[in-house]
């Protein structure tokens, strides 16, 4: 700030308060008044105050508010309009047909480029992105061979059929009653233990996946991985910002105990680590890419471990926070489920039953779905493309926050803000709507999807089945309901916000 008494007078100083507010004026006229006039075929930008910075300090605070106040701003019509942050214009698509035009320009929207910025946020090298992202590997670029991998894998056949079977026999053994113990469990009263579910879910998921995906020896390469992972896991929505390492220490240094323990997996003799196919695929395409340094491996397969780790606990998570909070819920779930459980130990779950005779269940998990999951498609614009009746110029990136699809009234009725479990059960043509996109669309449509289903369904069918469960809360106080936590752009389901965990009486059934 200038002092006063730097001015030879009080007339410089409001010479210059004067063209400050003249040029501030100028710049909001321009901006959002005179462009929009002059050129109609550009995306509007919602208005911001302070120039360059834009909605920076929205887009930190409360990411999904900026959206959703910048599709009211421009009322119904859900064109798309432009966002400011930092110098860097971001376009925002909402409207379902306009993300549905998106996927079918795949050349000149382009979700490569912005899959190589997330490796790159992710310790891989730009060497490394430069040779995987080559034609060399399978008539493909090797991004491309591994798509159709991870399809190979987790969409339904035999190699998703072995992947399930070893993902259940690790949940039945890790719910049985003896094994739930440590730092989840906060008290154990005669007969029975009060855990917290978050750290529950999170714990047996993610080991389940751990030995499914990489097998056991993972742990010899680092002890804590679980707790690497989880930390990392809280602090992830911080990479994007691309913050110095001394703005986000836990970040980074989980994240690098995680990257190191993968390089020195990949290290141990083949026999030993006893992957699954798609990881030894992974392996594979790299030494032909010749991608060899031991870090930049370990942290191309680290991308595959986040992948299947940050999504399925917290998704079990809510399911079982909403029957856990709706006795008439959870007893019709069970009823429904109750032909697909065995107590003869591993394999005790019908699979296809589940997936083709409960509807119940499957309309219940895809509304959870529908209120918690806040994923969001990008793409780089590499030449001139018209969508939605918008020109969209070269090198801008552009949003697409199918969450806010969600919520639309038009798709999903006057209640669309309401928890209704029933919805997609009442109305089975949702799952068929234009706004419905949990797991993305187009060439990035979720290959897990199906594998995230399974997941689900084995966790709540063993917990149901097994235990009998209370809500708990200390001193005879009413359990509260978690909140969302919807201010931080995840990219996948949501957490509950700080302090909003959930505490269960569980006994083992005779």
């Amino acid at each position: 700030m200038i002092p006063l008494a730097s001015f030879t007078s009080m007339s410089q100083f409001a010479v210059i308060c004067t063209t400050t507010a003249a040029l501030w004026l100028g710049w909001r006229l321009w901006s959002f008044t005179l462009r929009p006039m002059l050129h109609p075929e550009l995306p509007k930008r919602y208005p911001y105050l302070i120039p360059v910075a834009g909605h920076i300090r929205g887009m930190v605070r409360h990411t999904s508010n900026v959206f959703t106040q910048g599709k009211k701003y421009f009322g119904k019509t859900r064109e798309i309009f432009s966002l400011v942050v930092m110098g860097e214009e971001l376009y925002i698509v909402t409207n379902p047909s306009d993300i549905q035009e998106v996927f079918k320009h795949a050349t000149s929207l382009d979700h490569d480029a912005m899959a190589a910025d997330i490796l790159i946020d992710m310790g891989v090298t730009k060497s490394t992105v430069v040779r995987i992202f080559e034609p060399i590997y399978r008539s493909k670029n090797y991004i491309q061979a591994t798509h159709d991998d991870f399809r190979a894998q987790l969409h339904p056949g035999p190699r998703l059929d072995k992947l399930q079977a070893d993902f259940l026999a690790h949940i039945d053994k890790s719910l049985r009653y003896d094994a739930v113990k440590g730092p989840m469990v906060k008290s154990s009263p005669t007969g029975s233990k009060i855990i917290s579910l978050w750290e529950w879910c999170g714990q047996v998921l993610v080991d389940s996946a751990i030995e499914a995906f990489f097998s056991g020896s993972l742990y010899e390469a680092n002890p804590d991985m679980l707790q690497d992972f989880f930390t990392f896991d809280e602090e992830s929505w911080k990479l994007p910002y691309r913050l110095p390492r001394f703005a986000a220490k836990k970040m980074y240094s989980s994240m690098d105990k995680c990257i190191d323990a993968v390089s020195k997996w990949l290290e141990f003799p083949k026999e030993k680590r006893q992957a699954s196919w798609i990881v030894d695929q992974m392996v594979e395409g790299l030494k032909e890419v010749e991608v060899t340094d031991a870090r930049q491996r370990g942290a191309m397969v680290f991308v595959l471990f986040r992948v299947v780790n940050s999504n399925a606990y917290r998704l079990c998570f809510w399911c079982l926070v909403y029957l856990l909070f709706d006795p008439e819920l959870l007893k019709g779930i069970k009823e429904e489920m109750q032909p697909a459980w065995s107590s003869e130990g591993v394999g005790s779950l019908d699979m296809s039953y589940l997936l083709d005779k409960c509807p119940l269940l499957s309309s219940f998990y895809e509304e959870v779905l529908r209120f918690t999951v806040d994923t969001v498609g990008a793409r780089v614009v590499m030449k001139e493309t018209t969508v939605g009746g918008k020109k969209l110029s070269p090198g801008k990136k552009l949003l697409m926050p199918f969450r806010q699809g969600h919520f639309d009234t038009d798709f999903f009725g006057p209640d669309a803000t309401s928890f209704n479990p029933r919805r997609f059960y009442d109305n089975k043509s949702l799952s068929r709507s234009p706004s419905w996109k949990p797991f993305g669309g187009g060439l990035a449509w979720c290959p897990g999807r199906f594998m995230a289903r399974r997941e689900v369904y084995m966790f709540l069918g063993i917990v149901l089945f097994r235990f009998d469960t209370n809500l708990y809360a200390p001193d005879h106080r009413t359990p509260v309901f978690p909140v969302l936590d919807d201010s931080i752009p995840w990219g996948g389901v949501l957490t509950p916000k700080p302090g909003h965990d959930v505490l269960v009486e569980i006994r083992a059934r005779n």
